[in-house]
């Protein structure tokens, strides 16, 4: 046990001296076997050198001693490390015949740099965020990261119906949106403002956006140029099918609202899934249904009967939004690439870590049609290579690629695909 202590002790020393109140500098080095491709022994390894870099600035040491009448029976020592690493930088790769080896220097913030740090995090304020090591499983992993939407206004097929509604299309959309933020599991953008034209099946067909964005060259990419102009991953839009007021016997009055809900891949345009719900509100007078003086989705409005009603709709509509893009692997797209130097477009707020490995695709310069010639099928997808997360910052993170040849360009595709 003393020995033990004694090869301890210059880490104990370096995290008391130093680490618990700013952020220091460390150099290490991890290693992890080649077995089913070298760019998962690449990723341990990386994961080790992490590991190895938190053992050097914040060390801790447990102890258990077994003991009896006839003294000690087992004297255990066991030592590990907890917290994040900012600002990896890999010095060195190699490998020789069984092993992928990875030098980095990496910068580990002691307890109160930890504390600001994490406080940035809650706060919002656009500081650089740290990233925390974690030996996660890719299943982990895929329900860890944050989709980005986009929720558009929606579509009226009846305006007649909605006279007492002012703007219930973009109020719709912006009340969707601020439950999506509430619900914490993806990522969101108003984009109310704008007005996807829709066909009878709910397809995004040509462009007739009313906002500032160029003409598309073929139908199917309003969506796509749409969604990577916001910098999403998803596109969200819907459609007021009925919201008219029936008349019943004896009197009674019957409001009707019934909704479709689409979802569109921001990458392709196509359409990911499409949802109808509804509901129905039967008052004695339409007045106790939603009182005229009513701004819509106000404390006011939900608390009348046809409030309610839009209430637990919007509820539904969250559940089956989050379920959904979850559902479907995690994208974002290339912003820089320097050499194999790349930059994409999420970070800290989409739960990006340092170590992540995603996988990198070129997207081919013009569409795939079909046979006639005459409709887009979205653009072809060549795997390049996989892609180690070295830096994380809040709305975008930076990679390294994991071979020299590969290369990538602004509009490339990375992905994770456990």
């Amino acid at each position: 046990m003393f020995k033990l202590l004694k090869i301890l002790l210059p880490v104990l020393i370096l995290s008391l001296s130093g680490g618990l109140a700013r952020a220091q500098t460390v150099e290490a080095e991890g290693a992890a076997r080649i077995e089913t491709s070298v760019a998962l022994a690449k990723r341990m390894a990386l994961q080790d050198a992490i590991r190895q870099a938190l053992m050097q600035a914040n060390a801790k040491i447990s102890t258990t001693t077994v003991t009896s009448r006839k003294g000690v029976v087992a004297d255990n020592m066991r030592f590990s490390a907890q917290g994040r690493v900012t600002h990896v930088t890999i010095l060195r790769e190699w490998t020789d015949e069984d092993h992928y080896y990875v030098k980095i220097r990496a910068q580990v913030p002691g307890d109160e740099l930890m504390q600001a740090l994490l406080k940035a995090e809650q706060d919002g304020d656009g500081r650089v965020g740290p990233a925390r090591w974690h030996d996660n499983g890719d299943a982990e992993a895929a329900k860890r990261y944050r989709r980005k939407v986009a929720v558009s206004q929606f579509h009226v097929l009846d305006r007649t119906q909605i006279h007492d509604l002012p703007k219930i299309e973009t109020e719709l959309a912006r009340e969707l949106e601020r439950r999506l933020i509430s619900d914490g599991r993806v990522l969101t953008v108003d984009a109310s403002q704008y007005l996807l034209p829709l066909t009878e099946e709910g397809v995004i067909s040509q462009r007739r956006i009313l906002g500032a964005l160029p003409p598309a060259r073929e139908p199917h990419q309003v969506a796509s140029e749409f969604a990577e102009s916001l910098g999403v991953q998803f596109v969200v839009t819907g459609v007021i099918r009925d919201m008219s007021v029936s008349n019943h016997f004896l009197g009674r009055k019957m409001r009707h609202l019934e909704l479709d809900l689409f979802i569109h891949d921001g990458i392709s345009g196509a359409s990911v899934a499409r949802h109808r719900v509804s509901e129905t509100v039967e008052e004695n007078a339409l007045s106790e249904s939603h009182p005229g003086d009513t701004v819509p989705m106000s404390e006011k409005f939900f608390a009348s009967p046809f409030g309610r009603k839009v209430d637990q709709m919007l509820d539904r509509m969250v559940a089956l939004i989050v379920s959904d893009v979850t559902s479907q692997p995690f994208t974002a797209r290339v912003i820089r690439a320097e050499g194999k130097r790349v930059y994409f477009d999420a970070g800290g707020l989409a739960n990006i870590r340092v170590g992540d490995v995603l996988n990198t695709y070129k997207l081919s310069e013009t569409p795939v049609k079909d046979f006639p010639g005459q409709r887009a099928l979205g653009y072809a997808e060549q795997p390049a290579t996989g892609l180690i997360v070295t830096q994380v910052q809040r709305l975008f993170s930076v990679g390294e690629l994991a071979e020299d040849t590969a290369r990538l360009a602004p509009g490339d595709v990375i992905r994770f695909e456990p």
